[in-house]
């Protein structure tokens, strides 16, 4: 009896233990890296692979190292002029060198939880400090008409200067820009007028070429008739033994015929000379 008794325990006490061990256990999944944090405090610079691992006294933080997309809202950047732009709207997308996610976190200590349980790093510092000073950087290098014709080149010059802040600020930098957009900003309500008259100028414009298509378009068909008249005459001629003029004057007689009939309401017989 004591046996069985004893051989239960030992079944109990295997038992919390594996639930303990489990419990214990996180898992770094695919498409992130673990960042190592030991019971001291003391956080490893080595970023740790996809896995499971025991987390009794460590504690292991995954750290997703796919594609991320952030925004930033709310800039008012100055031009070269020093107009400002507002309320511009930029888009980021990146995504982080595993080999470098520890080093970075240790010397950052910026960490943010997604809703998928994961955390990112480098998040922060893209938000409030790179992107306002390169946005700011791109647009002084331009003036507002220019920035608002080739947005594309605007939104790769943000880019760019991203990347060096970057590199200037951690030489170890794992953030890797894959790319920006600025989807939407405002102007000036005096430069959104300019640009208002302008568009409307142009509007104007393509009218006016339309009308000017319209009249040479006439002029060729008008042309193409003549054309035609005067290809029959010039047959009708041949045929009769007719002057041009000759006949010419018959077809105004017999038009002046039909006319004086269409008057009186009489028929009319139209018949050769």
């Amino acid at each position: 009896m004591k046996s069985k008794q004893i051989g239960k325990m030992v079944a109990a006490m295997a038992m919390l233990t594996a639930l303990a061990i489990l419990s214990g256990c996180t898992r770094i999944p695919t498409g992130s890296v673990g960042v190592q944090q030991h019971f001291d405090g003391t956080i490893d610079s080595t970023s740790v692979n996809p896995g499971m691992y025991l987390s009794i006294l460590d504690r292991y933080m995954p750290i997703d190292t796919t594609m991320t997309r952030a925004g930033v809202h709310n800039l008012q950047p100055k031009d070269s002029n020093g107009v400002a732009l507002k309320n511009v709207h930029v888009v980021i997308t990146f995504q982080l060198d595993p080999s470098k996610v520890a080093a970075f976190y240790v010397k950052t200590k910026e960490l943010d939880e997604e809703p998928n349980g994961l955390y990112i790093t480098g998040l922060k510092i893209l938000q409030e400090s790179v992107i306002p000073y390169a946005v700011q950087l791109a647009t002084e290098k331009s003036d507002l008409a220019t920035i608002s014709a080739h947005l594309g080149d605007y939104a790769e010059t943000i880019r760019q200067v991203s990347v060096s802040r970057l590199d200037q600020l951690y030489p170890d930098n794992p953030i890797i820009i894959k790319s920006v957009t600025v989807p939407d900003f405002e102007l000036p309500e005096s430069i959104q007028r300019q640009v208002n008259a302008k568009a409307g100028y142009l509007a104007e414009l393509q009218t006016i070429e339309a009308q000017k298509q319209v009249v040479e378009q006439k002029q060729q068909l008008l042309q193409a008739q003549a054309t035609v008249s005067a290809n029959a005459l010039a047959q009708a001629a041949h045929t009769t033994g007719l002057s041009v003029e000759q006949i010419i004057a018959w077809e105004r007689v017999a038009a002046l015929k039909a006319l004086a009939g269409a008057k009186t309401g009489a028929a009319v017989m139209v018949g050769d000379r």
